[in-house]
């Protein structure tokens, strides 16, 4: 049965971008750069007040709809008419789903992709409406440690980032335990860098659609030069796979970085079939450290943006001053 929705799942930085180019290279997956619109608007959907009232509805498909059209990386071709979208939708989950569709008819493809891996936070939402088939893809957590540690968005200090990471893989391996084994597949990052066409092939089969060898060739798509443009820590997905991209934390993490991970996250690391360097066994840490690191963490967060390229930050910019003003909005609804 060919599937309508994937909708990936999982933590940021872990190849989710590698993986949604070379989906979005077959003629028949429409998969744009993620826009995070549950992430960002989940949190505010109250201040609409009541969605049945037209105005209310109007408003919150233009803010959606402006919040995209500010994406860092752009969706070329796509117009929102406001007022025949706010005529078709009842939630920001008919919302989500409207945009994507759009996207996808423009695109000219039979299904469409959401990379948002923050959406494992919403799998209960998006059950109810969309019911998509879900991509698990996952990566050596310390691995992701290494990748968030440098890139523009996340938490920057080795504690927080075993946090969040430990967090969403539990979340995750709950959500899919629940779930039918025909409406999700597991994929390790590892995997996919190693014999990417053996992946892509799994997936395809998956979905209902014939594999297209044109997805091994991402690199040279429009859509991965225009993500590698928008922001340095896409840099890589407009190149050849790296074979060896693994494994990095061994030479980039310190021991005592390593400690701090595993001590948080080993249930998670042995589940997936990664061997710890030290025993795992938890550490407790006094109140006083945990907001050492809390501090540290938002002093990294700061040093990094304020380094960051110009081009950078313009291209987050249309979406920060939105949410700005959206967050200080006096909602008369």
């Amino acid at each position: 049965m060919t599937q309508k929705v994937i909708q990936f799942i999982g933590t940021q930085r872990s190849g989710s971008n590698l993986l949604r180019l070379m989906l979005n290279q077959h003629r028949g997956i429409s998969a744009p750069h993620p826009p995070h619109i549950l992430k960002t608007f989940m949190p505010l959907i109250s201040r609409y007040g009541d969605l049945k009232v037209r105005k209310n509805r109007f408003l919150l498909v233009d803010d959606v709809c402006h919040w995209v059209e500010c994406n860092p990386v752009e969706w070329s071709l796509v117009n929102f008419d406001r007022d025949e979208i706010t005529d078709k939708i009842t939630s920001l989950l008919d919302l989500f789903e409207v945009i994507y569709q759009q996207k996808c008819t423009v695109d000219e493809a039979e299904m469409w992709c959401c990379k948002s891996t923050f959406n494992i936070h919403y799998t209960g939402e998006l059950e109810k409406v969309i019911r998509p088939f879900y991509i698990y893809l996952y990566r050596d957590g310390r691995d992701v440690a290494t990748s968030f540690k440098e890139a523009y968005v996340g938490p920057k200090h080795i504690y927080q980032i075993a946090q969040k990471w430990q967090q969403e893989q539990k979340e995750t391996a709950l959500f899919l335990s629940k779930l039918s084994s025909h409406r999700f597949v597991q994929i390790s990052y590892e995997a996919l860098i190693q014999d990417p066409e053996k992946t892509l092939r799994m997936i395809c089969e998956n979905v209902g659609v014939e594999f297209d060898d044109i997805m091994l060739d991402y690199f040279n798509s429009k859509e991965s030069l225009l993500t590698s443009k928008s922001g340095n820590m896409w840099a890589n997905v407009a190149k050849p796979i790296i074979t060896n991209n693994s494994q990095k934390f061994y030479k980039l993490l310190t021991t005592e970085e390593i400690e701090i991970f595993e001590s948080i996250a080993a249930k998670s690391l042995l589940a997936l079939r990664y061997k710890l360097m030290t025993s795992g066994d938890p550490i407790q840490w006094s109140e006083k450290e945990i907001q050492f690191f809390g501090r540290k963490n938002q002093q990294l967060l700061d040093d990094l943006q304020k380094s960051a390229s110009q081009k950078e930050r313009l291209n987050r910019a249309g979406q920060k001053e939105l949410l700005k003003s959206i967050t200080q909005r006096n909602f008369k609804v």
